[in-house]
């Protein structure tokens, strides 16, 4: 994988290639940033580029034997460790899921926890990485590098690592193997042992810049330029809820008639109009219903902006416009901060689980009193 794979970021793999000229390379780095930016596509450019036999100036070659093997993954001094569960008692490791790991990643760098999860068909599960994890590093990492200059060992969210694991991590940490390259990669840092952070160069991986994302997304899309303008606007830097944002635009008109006959019943405190309307949406699947709410969300900020006189900062599509002329009065600075706070509590207790008829119904009936007071 090159640099170039991965979007935007200049200033973070402008020094990454700096340390490798400058032969300063830390044992332990901490690449740290929010979901969608990149980071694990960073984590293994980087490993590539400084294994890769004859560098260029801004990118690995992409040619030679080592990046050869990168490509798909197979370079035997590249080692992964990633969440998994286990199901019974028996020790569970990495290299028994490295097969569905790869597909993933070579399928596409940005994916998220719950999307791993869903992979291995696991998503009802939480992913931990386990203490027999850390004796399997340590077995690959006290053995030479088989071809390459150094062992890299890229470790995904290791704030995933429970008790046992962190203080073996630690251990290895404090008396790194020469030549050996640790990258961790988290989201999270607040739950990573102190100690462990100590030992680690911190990289912060910050969202996408607008312009990027745009850019990116007009080469890999078909869509329209309202659709990738809207996913840019929405999505703050994250091209995992970019690309997520496009591939449900479709969905647009029908949200649109929904939200409509939401809010007449909200206004209206028609509470079998509101129950029908939950339930509905409560029929949606999963993933459709936390992209109702997110395009609820882009509705009540929408009008807000229109209502405020910074109606030239909407992307509308000519039928929202249409509804928005006539609703936007309504969303005013007495209500919008209450409204977007239930809708991101239903998008949250969505996002864990909670019965989507009975969140949805709690979400519209609070709505229905801010709008009413």
């Amino acid at each position: 994988m090159k640099f170039s794979e991965v979007v935007g970021q200049k200033n973070v793999k402008r020094s990454l290639i700096f340390a490798k000229k400058e032969n300063r390379i830390p044992h332990a780095l901490l690449f740290n940033g929010p979901e969608g930016c990149g980071k694990l596509g960073l984590a293994v450019a980087f490993s590539q580029y400084i294994n890769c036999e004859e560098p260029e100036d801004d990118d690995s070659c992409g040619t030679c034997i080592s990046c050869l093997k990168y490509k798909k993954l197979i370079h035997p001094d590249l080692h992964f460790v990633f969440p998994l569960m286990k199901v019974s008692e028996t020790t569970l490791v990495c290299n028994e899921f490295l097969k569905e790991w790869r597909e993933i990643l070579l399928a596409d760098i940005y994916f998220t926890p719950l999307q791993w999860y869903a992979h291995i068909g696991r998503e009802s599960k939480q992913g931990v990485i386990y203490a027999e994890e850390a004796g399997e590093i340590i077995k690959k990492l006290n053995l030479k590098t088989f071809e390459a200059e150094y062992k890299c060992m890229i470790i995904w969210l290791p704030e995933k690592m429970n008790i046992a694991a962190a203080n073996k991590l630690l251990k290895i940490l404090e008396e790194p193997p020469d030549k050996t390259v640790f990258i961790l990669v988290a989201e999270e840092t607040e739950h990573l042992l102190p100690t462990l952070l100590s030992r680690c160069q911190l990289v912060r991986i910050p969202p996408i810049k607008d312009s990027d994302l745009y850019e990116a997304l007009q080469k890999q899309s078909e869509f329209s330029e309202h659709d990738i303008k809207n996913a840019v606007m929405l999505s703050e830097g994250n091209m995992i809820k970019a690309a997520l944002i496009l591939e449900n635009s479709g969905n647009n008109q029908q949200f649109l008639e929904n939200f409509k006959l939401l809010m007449r019943a909200a206004f209206a405190v028609n509470m079998i109009e509101i129950i029908k309307q939950t339930d509905e949406i409560a029929s949606f699947s999963k993933e459709k219903q936390k992209d109702f709410l997110i395009f609820m969300l882009k509705v009540i900020r929408d009008n807000f902006l229109i209502t405020e006189g910074a109606g030239t900062k909407v992307i509308h599509r000519p039928e929202e416009a249409e509804f928005s002329s006539k609703f936007h009065p309504f969303i005013n600075q007495r209500n919008v901060f209450k409204i977007v706070e239930e809708i991101e509590k239903a998008h949250f207790h969505l996002e864990r689980n909670g019965s989507p008829k009975i969140v949805l119904l709690d979400m519209m009936l609070s709505i229905a009193r801010v709008i009413k007071s």
